[in-house]
């Protein structure tokens, strides 16, 4: 059971309950949701300093800063703009198996 969760209160209420996994974030500004608040990558770090479940960090995650969300605790991410907006759809889903191994 995956549960969204925007800081460590959240998190740990969120395990609590019984979550087997959480999503959380949006740690950049993204527009596939105008209306979330950006936690960061200390928003991260905070998660993973009180909770011991998976997370994977949403929202604006790209190439470019993936390696960040990784470094902050998160176990993945899920990354919606930066796959479908990209020319080699495949290229960059292995562009992003890579930097996770």
């Amino acid at each position: 059971i995956g549960v969204s969760a925007h800081n460590a209160a959240e998190a740990l209420a969120a395990e609590a309950a019984g979550a087997d996994y959480l999503g959380c974030g949006a740690v950049y500004p993204t527009g596939t949701k105008k209306d979330t608040s950006v936690i960061g990558t200390e928003g991260l770090k905070a998660i993973r300093a009180a909770t011991r479940l998976p997370f994977v960090g949403i929202g604006g995650i790209t190439l470019a800063n993936y390696s960040e969300v990784l470094a902050a605790g998160a176990n993945g991410a899920a990354v919606v703009s930066a796959i479908l907006s990209a020319d080699d759809i495949k290229g960059t889903v292995q562009q992003f198996i890579e930097l996770s191994l």
